[in-house]
């Protein structure tokens, strides 16, 4: 295949505008856009490849992945040590045991996959997971593995017809799965692979029409692509599901540059610009480096959306690019045969070595080893350990039926993760256990409220994906266990906005329930940070408290108003009169690691508290003692 300069130039705009995006400028909400160009760029040149061999008959499936390996492996793992001994050396044990999973699930080509999970109440903003981009290339390393095998069967059997055939076919199916995808699982389809296969196969289809005919420059036609993809830039948000039928607009824009912008043309020339030239040869490096770049300086205070801060950034990052492109990628690239396969101990050996590293920070206490007895305190509680307490609960309560011939007050918690919270809360002082219990979870952002007339004002929620599997006092059983209750606890992250449609809940319950009902108090713990409770004093910290919260007090006021109900008040236990909350016990661990839910440590705080205040075990009916 002739080499494309211009194709370097198109690389260049795809990743500049991942970097500016992820940046945080706002004037080009739509950069991430950006890699579905790279997925198109891929599938035209690794399909271009693929058929050159197959009918030069010099196809091997041994030299393909050699020289995928040799593309994607140096550089990969060149970052991903790097971020790995930096994590060590600087970051918390929650951190590294984060950045563990992801560098163990990158070596593997599967780190999309691992992310599909990683989103949870605890988890870290987009923003600041280190190798959150690492997801693209799990996507073209699965896409590596299975296309030329599938290539090699079609064109033996089929030859280049059936060859098209089958990618066309493909193609379809992809853009079906991804079809469904948005609209039924929208956060998995944005990671899943199948999903995203057929922005690769469009270059694949590209790169076939190419070897079906001559075809030459067009300067209105490659213009025009180029136009379709900038627009996108900027007219695209975070609020479009992709990938979706919205993401044909840059693929097919990528597909026009692709076919139309070649030496002739005057897009073809501004392509070959050689600045944004040299940017598209380094333009692998860069994408790896630049998240880990971005995320390491928000983890020391820098504002990466800020001018001045961001052009210094991109300049390191553009210079970390070139020394890898020049000193990782090219050796491995360009040497002969025999050296390379006498380099293949040492990809083997850096594998082996980060996997080992990944295993011992994502699964042991080593990382705490560096911090005094006290600091390790305070850093004992990981995001996975936060989370894995919080939702424990609810493997022995949800929906639970009533007993009939249990005397234990018949308690229905109803709620979202914050009525786990209580739960867990009362747990620790033991008294859940002298509870008939049940767990009824309706998630926050699909008003968990019990209405009937008022239904329709809340539909445009409601009717969403993400809501339509939640019981919201629409069963017979969850009716059941309302009207059999004798104590009905209402708890979830409250906004002031939800007040009249809880009192509207608590008018229907009485309806069909004598139950006495408990409304539980919002609480927010603000944004915790335990690099920022570090650099105070051990003995300060129980003192530190979050910024304050006026949202946070508004809303504790409105619901104390609500009649008819034992309000529990979080706020008034832990938090300042302005809403600057605890963040750390008396002991110094932290009582949220998120800000919002409790960990054990926060559970077993606020339940001392809230005891004092409230006498639970009289407050449920039980026996005193």
């Amino acid at each position: 295949m002739k080499y494309r300069n211009e194709i370097d130039g198109l690389r260049a705009i795809a990743v500049l505008s991942v970097i500016f995006s992820h940046a945080g400028f706002s004037w080009i909400p739509g950069g991430f856009v950006g890699v579905d160009a790279f997925f198109v760029i891929s599938g035209f040149l690794i399909t271009g490849i693929i058929l050159r061999d197959l009918e030069a008959g010099c196809f091997t499936f041994r030299d393909f992945y050699a020289r995928r390996a040799r593309r994607i492996l140096p550089a990969l793992f060149c970052v991903l040590a790097s971020v790995s001994i930096l994590a060590w050396l600087i970051l918390s044990p929650s951190e590294i045991q984060d950045i563990s999973g992801s560098v163990f699930f990158s070596i593997l080509s599967l780190s999309n996959l691992y992310f599909i999970d990683f989103v949870d109440y605890f988890a870290p903003s987009a923003d600041d997971i280190m190798l959150l981009h690492t997801w693209s290339l799990g996507v073209e390393e699965q896409f590596y593995f299975l296309f030329p095998l599938i290539s090699f069967v079609a064109y033996r059997i089929l030859g280049k017809p059936g060859l098209w055939a089958v990618v066309l076919f493909l193609l379809a199916i992809s853009f079906l799965i991804s079809e469904w995808g948005w609209r039924n699982e929208p956060r998995g389809n944005y990671f899943f692979s199948l999903s995203r296969f057929w922005e690769i196969l469009i270059g694949a289809i590209a790169a076939l029409w190419c070897s079906f005919r001559d075809t030459k420059g067009s300067d209105p036609l490659a213009a025009l692509g180029l136009v379709a993809l900038f627009l996108t830039f900027f007219l695209y948000d975070d609020s479009i599901l992709f990938p979706s039928y919205y993401a044909l607009l840059p693929t097919i824009g990528t597909v026009l540059v692709l076919i139309f912008a070649r030496a002739s043309t005057t897009t073809a020339n501004l392509l070959q610009f050689g600045p944004l030239r040299f940017v598209g040869l380094i333009s692998f490096s860069a994408y790896l480096w630049h998240q880990p770049i971005f995320v390491f300086a928000r983890f020391n205070d820098y504002e990466t959306s800020k001018p001045i801060t961001a052009l210094c950034l991109i300049a390191v990052i553009l210079l970390l690019s070139a020394l890898s492109w020049r000193f990782v990628e090219q050796p491995f690239r360009t040497s002969q045969k025999t050296t390379i396969v006498s380099r293949g101990p040492v990809l083997l050996t850096t594998a082996i070595g980060l996997s080992a590293l990944s295993l011992v920070g994502y699964f042991t206490t080593l990382p705490l080893l560096r911090f005094n007895e006290v600091d390790q305190n305070l850093l004992s509680i990981t995001r996975l350990d936060a989370d894995q307490y919080q939702r424990d609960i609810d493997n022995l309560y949800l929906r639970r039926p009533f007993s009939t011939h249990d005397r234990r007050p018949k308690v229905a918690f109803i709620g979202d993760s914050f009525g786990r919270d209580f739960m867990n809360v009362l747990n620790e002082l033991q008294i859940l256990d002298d509870l008939d219990a049940s767990k009824w979870t309706i998630s926050r952002n699909c008003a968990p409220f019990f209405l009937h007339e008022a239904d329709q004002d809340l539909r445009n929620i409601w009717d969403t994906v993400d809501c339509g599997d939640y019981d919201r006092y629409k069963s017979t059983e969850m009716l059941a266990a309302v009207a059999d209750a004798d104590v009905i606890l209402l708890a979830s992250s409250w906004q002031s906005w939800h007040q009249p449609y809880i009192v509207d809940t608590i008018k229907n319950i009485d309806v069909i329930s004598d139950a006495r009902i408990f409304l539980v108090g919002p609480k927010d713990f603000g944004d915790v940070s335990t690099r920022q409770l570090l650099r105070i004093d051990a003995s300060q910290r129980p003192a530190f408290r979050s910024d304050p919260n006026e949202d946070l007090i508004v809303t504790n006021d409105l619901l104390k108003q609500i009649g008819g109900v034992t309000f529990i008040d979080i706020v008034s236990a832990l938090c300042d009169p302005n809403g600057g909350c605890q963040q750390v016990t008396q002991t110094g661990q932290l009582i949220s690691q998120d800000g919002g839910h409790l960990t054990r440590s926060g559970a077993v705080a606020v339940g001392t508290v809230l005891e004092r205040n409230y006498g639970f075990r009289t407050l449920f009916g039980l026996a005193d003692g």
